[in-house]
């Protein structure tokens, strides 16, 4: 089984995120291109897919960021 790998870096001044050789979006923030690529994670895991995201640092280090539980809406 593949994994679906959101990549969420930094270019030109902006926070790009990636899947593959694909862009999928860009904002002005890490934490709200980090979000989205969340989302997007989770919704490829409730599909019975594998995901991970990857995020760089300042120093050009690539981390692995932990996909938090979906919250559940109450009704």
């Amino acid at each position: 089984m593949s994994m679906r790998e959101y990549v969420v870096r930094q270019q030109g001044g902006l926070w790009q995120v990636w899947l593959g050789d694909r862009l999928v979006s860009g904002h002005p923030t890490r934490t709200e291109a980090v979000s989205v690529a969340e989302v997007l994670a989770q919704g490829a895991v409730a599909r019975g897919e594998r995901a991970k995201i990857l995020a760089g640092t300042m120093d050009g280090v690539a981390v692995e960021i932990p996909l938090r539980e979906p919250q559940h809406q109450r009704a």
